[in-house]
């Protein structure tokens, strides 16, 4: 064995994320114990009950006054546990932060022979502080303010500091006990609200070792060490003056932007044996792992029921393209998603085949062990989905995925599928799989990254007829508004969420200045991949105009003009995630009076994206009778970079300015 020694190894900065580091501890064979204790915070003060404000934001609700965890791996009776004491200070400046007086913890419980193993909660205890006629109040958290709920999976215990109103300073403290210590939780310096200090220590014995990655690593710590003490390691980090995470549209998973700490063992030597065991992988390590493994990769055998139907495909269909699309539709017509999401099996595939359903690691692993059966070349990917967390490529580590999908290549192109959802088009895949990139398990150490791109967008169409009412002010609408691509899959997952009465509800609630819509829905047909849903709208449109005179003041767009931006912060530190390219096309057709002439409209525009990310074009013309308008804004990607915040924010601008302008008529 090495003597103990802190090795740090950077990386270049990873996409999306703003930079990714680790810290590895050497391993030691020496005896387990390690002694914790809370150290001596500051008590609350007179300025901090009295204190109204955030120096570090003046906008914010809260902000933590210290965020400490402490966190130590030791040796019990039945193998090793790990341990978590927390203190948490909070200043409560708004009433909006109220609830965050009340904390809700998940105890893990895992069922085996013997009964089990769970997290057990110990020492909570929790104060209130505010500044009462001249003095500070101190009110302490009771038993009766704590209370605990049982499930399978998981114990949730709660509890909430009572009288807490603006201007409380609230803390607490408890420790958990884990006999889960191999993947320690990860600590978060950074969370929704400012924080003044956040720290936090990790210690272990010396015959274990764990990769300590560090997310957002260029902001750098306050202070940081890692060093050997008797027979443990231990390693503390402190950040200062944290900055709110602020809450964004159009990310994919804010939780990869967070300064934070992963812990993953990596190696562990224990009593009996002769050498460490080594867990750390490289990627062929870990692809050779997932090929091999009965769950993944070698669940992907023959299926000697589908023998018939695979000669019927490859003697129906000698086009390659033409034979993928038919086994593809055969699995989505003939098989049901249990809607969970899986990056492994938990039953046979002749099992699945037999049973007609499965998890989606079973219908897309399925799928593509019927491809081969037919001959084509399908292949699995492993991904994290949207939501879930980006992979970081320097780190090949299994945990870090959750959902298997397959691949085939045709013709040169990658073409990626999914056989969970029955209204998905060859090509297409769910949106919480637009993750970026995929690792394509081939066999010969041949895997690699691949982007997953699909070449369908997101097409939104809506047509707008117009004549004025009989009343002043008034307008007769009818419009339609329609989708493509994944716009249309929304538009019908929305319909099978809230049911016919409900999105009608939905509707009419947007339509504030609508008089009795009629509201009609056609081509909803569920688990379809050819539906073209519409929503068709008859109104009068209430206050929808100016008159003035002998003039009348229209709106360049009625209904699905862009007056708000959304970007509405000067500027950004997480990139733009759309999921998917769209499309936004709104046509307008105003009827116009015989006793009127049109004096003026909106000139024609078009504003480009730069690197050709996307476009605005707004066009108006005047007919027989009639002025027609059109909008089209394009986004070409689905992704974004902080760089092009900037340039999107001006985009919008120009769309805002534009989708208010007005066409003028003048009576005759």
């Amino acid at each position: 064995m090495h003597n103990c020694q802190l090795v740090k190894l950077t990386h270049q900065p990873l996409t999306p994320m703003k930079a990714l580091c680790t810290w590895l501890i050497c391993l030691c064979t020496c005896s387990v114990f390690a002694q914790n204790s809370l150290p001596p915070f500051a008590p609350v003060t007179e300025a901090d009950a009295k204190n109204k404000v955030c120096t570090l934001d003046s906008t914010a609700e809260a902000y933590s006054m210290i965020d400490y965890g402490n966190a130590w791996v030791y040796e019990a009776n039945d193998g090793y546990e790990i341990a978590y004491q927390y203190f948490v200070r909070t200043k409560i400046l708004k009433k909006t932060a109220y609830d965050r007086a009340t904390i809700t913890l998940a105890l893990h419980k895992q069922k085996n022979s013997d009964g089990g193993r769970l997290d057990r909660i110990e020492e909570i205890k929790g104060t209130t502080y505010n500044w009462e006629n001249g003095y500070l109040a101190t009110v302490s958290l009771g038993a009766k303010d704590v209370f605990t709920t049982k499930n399978e999976s998981f114990d949730k215990v709660s509890f909430t500091l009572p009288q807490v109103r603006e201007g409380s300073v609230i803390e607490y403290t408890f420790t958990i006990r884990s006999p889960f210590p191999f993947k320690p939780k990860d600590w978060f310096f950074q969370s929704d609200i400012p924080s003044l200090r956040s720290e936090y220590k990790f210690s272990y014995p010396t015959n274990l070792a764990y990769h300590i990655i560090q997310q957002a690593c260029e902001m750098g710590f306050t202070s940081s060490n890692c060093e050997r003490a008797s027979s443990f390691n231990s390693c503390y980090w402190v950040m200062e003056n944290i900055p709110a995470m602020k809450k964004e549209d159009f990310v994919s998973s804010p939780q990869d932007f967070y300064r934070m700490l992963h812990f993953e063992l990596s190696e562990y030597i224990v009593k009996g044996m002769d050498r460490p065991k080594t867990l750390s992988l490289t990627w062929d390590d870990l692809d050779k792992q997932l090929l091999e493994d009965e769950d993944l990769g070698k669940s992907i055998h023959k299926i000697g029921a589908f023998d018939d139907l695979a000669e019927d495909f490859k003697k129906k269909y000698t086009d390659t393209l033409e034979l993928a699309k038919a086994v593809y539709k055969f699995v989505q017509q003939n098989f049901s998603w249990n809607e969970n999401i899986r990056l492994y099996t938990q039953k046979s595939l002749k099992q699945v085949y037999e049973q007609r359903q499965g998890n989606s690691a079973e219908l897309n692993l399925l799928l593509i062990s019927l491809l081969r059966q037919v001959g084509l070349p399908a292949n699995p990917v492993i991904i994290s989905t949207r939501g879930n967390g980006v992979v970081w490529l320097d780190f090949p580590l299994v945990t870090r995925f959750n959902y298997t999908l397959g691949v085939i290549t045709i013709k040169g192109k990658n073409v990626f599928f999914d056989a969970t959802k029955k209204s998905l088009k060859w090509g297409m895949l769910p949106a919480y799989c637009m993750s970026g990139q995929g690792r394509v398990l081939l066999p010969k150490k041949a895997s690699k990254w691949i982007p997953i791109t699909t070449p369908e967008k997101s097409i939104t169409l809506t047509n707008i007829e117009c004549s004025l009412g009989k009343e002043e002010g008034n307008l007769q609408v009818n419009a339609q508004l329609s989708g493509n691509g994944y716009r249309a899959i929304n538009m019908i997952d929305k319909m099978q969420e809230l049911g016919k009465e409900k999105y009608t509800k939905e509707i009419k609630s947007k339509l504030k200045k609508a008089l009795n819509p009629t509201i009609q829905f056609e081509g909803f047909v569920p688990d379809s991949s050819e539906a073209v849903p519409s929503i068709a709208i008859s109104m009068t449109f209430t206050e929808a105009y100016n008159q003035m005179q002998d003039r009348i003041y229209l709106p360049a767009l009625l209904m699905e003009g862009v007056s708000q931006t959304p970007f509405p912060n000067p500027a950004r530190t997480l990139p733009v995630d759309f999921t998917y390219p769209k499309d936004e096309i709104v046509t307008m057709h105003y009827n116009i009076p015989e006793n009127y002439t049109v004096e003026e409209i909106p000139k024609t525009i078009r504003v480009a994206l730069p690197n050709d990310g996307g476009k605005f074009l707004f066009s108006a013309n005047i007919g027989e009778g009639f002025v027609s308008v059109t909008s089209q804004i394009q986004f070409k990607k689905s992704f974004y970079a902080v760089e092009e915040y900037e340039a999107l924010r001006k985009f919008y601008d120009q769309i805002i300015a534009k989708h208010a302008e007005q066409i003028i008529l003048k009576k005759k």
